[in-house]
């Protein structure tokens, strides 16, 4: 496979240290540096490798890296094996094993482990980055390393800046990136038009800059729990549409009486509404005569998906509907059900927009939001209907 690198990450490919700390805005090409220099170092000093690859929760890691990693061996003809109920790919000789630390004490088990991608870092606490470097410590071809990805979201994972940025570690080497440096022209293109758009500062600095940054006013602070409730008082489901760069989400919704969870359906970028409704209507989990609440500004796109058969209405929309969606969702019990990555890890981020002092202001940042609109259309939607609001299919 040939290594598109852009010159930024070309001196890394063969950097050596134990730590490789790749800070970085969004689509900056840090992700898919990680996977190449992984392919590059099988190829190189293979066989024999092992790699670990982690998430925090171990079907993120399943939804996002892995499925690049597949994608692009396919594209590039490199014959590999596959074993799905290990999680392995195998290939020149060499094995990688895609996993997350849902569990932290089941990474003592993983054993022969050379080398480790932590994707996604600022998921991870302190304790958890310990636990994974005493794992690496087998004897195997080439060198021990370490390589962390994220954005330098300091309200995420202190530790991260304190460790790598606030002190010099002789054993790391930090990098730090933007879209700028992300060697795919359309990619550069795409993401930079989406990061320009970005009012609030600190978010800026971080997803468009890669610069650090300490973002306040998290808006949700929701449990994640194991499973919805027994006897739920309805069930219902919120969707957000999107193409390109923005995906599309769907989110299961139970309510009893007036608590509600929330359950990750679909979070994915590609999709016109033909491949939404047939994805939703192959989906166990989503029950097509059950009302599903999505934006009022597309109504052409829930008319198409009711003609495909599924109870599409348009979510309750109003002056200030986003911030009273909001502040009713800030008034009731929320749970989200396990896994559900994405709606995880939109709220963690989700913030209100700041003045000019520093001070919230009562709307959200419009950046990294699907899941939390789909949810919002959703629960308002339903906290506002009188009755079931049912279309005759």
């Amino acid at each position: 496979m040939k290594i598109v690198l852009s010159e930024t990450f070309y001196p890394l490919l063969d950097a050596k240290d134990r730590y490789l700390v790749l800070a970085g805005g969004r689509g900056s090409g840090k992700s898919e540096f990680a996977f190449r220099k992984i392919f590059y170092r099988c190829g190189k000093e293979g066989p024999g490798h092992r790699f670990l690859i982690l998430r925090k929760v171990r079907a993120r890691c399943r939804e996002s890296v892995l499925e690049t990693f597949r994608r692009v061996l396919l594209e590039n003809h490199v014959p590999f094996e596959e074993t799905k109920t290990e999680r392995t790919l195998r290939f020149f000789g060499c094995e990688v094993l895609f996993d997350g630390l849902d569990d932290p004490e089941k990474i003592k088990s993983i054993k022969g482990v050379t080398g480790v991608w932590i994707e996604e870092a600022t998921e991870f606490s302190e304790a958890d980055f310990v636990s994974v470097d005493l794992v690496l410590r087998e004897v195997g071809p080439g060198y021990h390393q370490i390589i962390l990805s994220f954005n330098p979201d300091e309200a995420l994972a202190p530790w991260l800046k304190r460790r790598f940025f606030d002190a010099i570690d002789p054993d790391a080497r930090t990098h730090v990136s933007t879209i700028e440096d992300n060697p795919i022209k359309e990619i550069r293109e795409a993401y930079r038009e989406r990061l320009d758009k970005i009012q609030d500062e600190t978010m800026r600095d971080i997803y468009r800059f890669g610069k650090w940054g300490l973002a306040k006013g998290v808006i949700f602070h929701w449990d994640i729990v194991p499973a919805p409730p027994e006897n739920p008082d309805s069930i219902f489901y919120g969707g957000d549409f999107g193409y390109s760069v923005d995906p599309a989400a769907v989110v299961r919704i139970y309510r009893k009486a007036k608590e509600y969870w929330i359950e990750e359906i679909l979070y994915q970028t590609g999709l016109t509404n033909q491949d939404l409704a047939r994805r939703l209507l192959l989906d166990k989990r989503f029950s097509a005569g059950r009302a599903s609440y999505w934006d009022s500004a597309e109504p052409k796109s829930i008319e198409e998906l009711f003609r495909a058969g599924i109870n599409a209405l348009p979510a309750s929309k109003g002056s200030d509907s986003v911030r009273a969606g909001i502040d009713f969702m800030r008034s009731v019990p929320i749970h989200v059900i396990a896994p559900s990555p994405n709606v995880v890890d939109e709220a963690r981020s989700y913030r209100f927009k700041k003045n000019k002092n520093g001070e919230d202001l009562p709307d959200p940042c419009d950046y990294r939001d699907h899941a939390m609109s789909a949810a919002r259309y959703g629960i308002y939607s339903d906290a506002l209907a009188v009755e079931p609001r049912i279309r005759s299919l």
